[in-house]
């Protein structure tokens, strides 16, 4: 399993990075859940069990800051 992209962070990847519509960002930035939603990123509140397909691994989403819609839900559960 990959390593979270976190700065000198070497827990397991759960989350990576993707835009409203669940497009990866920048080929694929990964998080762990200590840090998926550090740094402005943002949660999904219904987006507790979505996966995100990454080659060979599913992961769940962590949304770029100011992604999400204004009641705070992604492209899936507005």
């Amino acid at each position: 399993m990959p390593e979270c992209s976190y700065s000198a962070c070497v827990n397991e990847a759960t989350h990576i990075l993707v835009t409203y519509d669940h497009d990866i960002v920048d080929g694929g930035e990964l998080f762990c859940s200590e840090h998926a939603f550090a740094d402005g990123r943002d949660k999904c509140p219904c987006c507790y069990d979505y996966s995100i397909e990454f080659g060979e691994i599913d992961l769940l989403p962590t949304y770029l800051e100011g992604a999400l819609d204004h009641e705070g839900c992604c492209s899936e559960h507005p």
